[in-house]
């Protein structure tokens, strides 16, 4: 997304505001964390749905017009208390569901960038939209929903792998929290989740030494996809590896499941990075060494 220039430019949104940023919103580098960041682009994308649906949609629609998959691409860092300012734009509908895209600028810049593939979710899956819904954005004009006709059927997307793909493996607990108002498993937390299991993740297979390096990891760039979207149970299974190594980055994959069924994939591109100079930096030959042992091999998945 990022190397699309209009997507960086605020006149390219038709729907626009401000945010204010909080205390809470920033982690222990002093800048606004990455799962905040999300989460101002999901309020964003609500934001286009009221003015496509209506204010009461969130809570009266049926199906659930809810996320299914998203794209996270962090351009500059975000800093408390200063406002952000966001601009949301529907950019299309297809077989897989309504796109909206998103971004958020701070002194004018901009410092993330977001696309939302959002379907209806009924039974737990996800499902077409409502004739009703259909007739909203055809009437709205939105690229592509004249060529979509009633009892259109959602096309998934991709396989979704196994726990036992993944040799490491973890248990989280899920809180009441942890759902939204329409008692579905909430975006916030499949972000925060994300965030948890790649740190726990890298934590664990790097070791203690990684405290003595010189260098640490940024994220660059977040995949998450919903598979299922049923009532939470008390706790998920957190599975996790490593998708791609590469010279200045690794991918680091993980997917959750309840009861043996996955529910959600996350993709997290973190990037090497030199706290001294502040620039990207190479991978070091004792991370290359952590690392490596972790790579998934024929892992299906729907992120690719």
């Amino acid at each position: 997304m990022k190397k699309e220039a209009w997507r960086r430019e605020a006149a390219s949104y038709p729907l626009s505001g401000e945010m204010p940023t909080r205390y809470t919103d920033m982690d222990v580098w002093q800048h606004m964390n990455n799962c905040a960041l999300i989460n101002l682009h999901g309020e964003a994308v609500h934001h286009a749905l009221h003015t496509l649906f209506g204010p009461r949609a969130w809570r009266d629609g049926e199906p659930v017009v809810g996320y299914l998959a998203s794209t996270t691409d962090f351009i500059a860092q975000a800093y408390y208390p200063d406002p952000l300012s966001w601009g949301a734009r529907v950019v299309g509908i297809d077989e897989r569901g309504l796109r909206i895209a998103t971004a958020l600028f701070q002194r004018g810049q901009c410092v993330s960038l977001h696309e939302a593939l959002l379907a209806g979710w009924a039974d737990g899956r996800p499902v077409a939209l409502a004739p009703d819904q259909l007739s909203v954005l055809r009437a709205a004009r939105i690229e592509g929903a004249e060529r979509l006709h009633e009892g259109d059927c959602l096309r998934p997307g991709g396989t979704a792998p196994r726990l036992e793909h993944f040799r490491w493996q973890r248990p989280i607990a899920l809180r009441f929290g942890d759902s939204d108002a329409r008692r579905l498993p909430s975006d916030a937390w499949l972000g925060r989740c994300a965030e948890q299991m790649r740190i726990e993740f890298l934590t664990e297979i790097r070791g203690e030494s990684r405290r003595a390096r010189r260098g640490g990891m940024m994220i660059a760039h977040a995949n998450l996809r919903w598979h299922r979207r049923d009532a939470p149970a008390a706790q998920w299974q957190m599975g996790c590896g490593i998708a791609r190594l590469g010279e200045r980055s690794v991918v680091v994959r993980g997917a959750l499941f309840q009861d043996d069924t996955c529910v959600a994939e996350c993709d997290s591109i973190m990037v090497f990075f030199d706290h001294a100079t502040q620039r990207t930096a190479t991978l070091d030959e004792a991370d290359r060494a952590a690392l490596e042992p972790w790579l998934l091999r024929a892992v299906p998945n729907a992120l690719d």
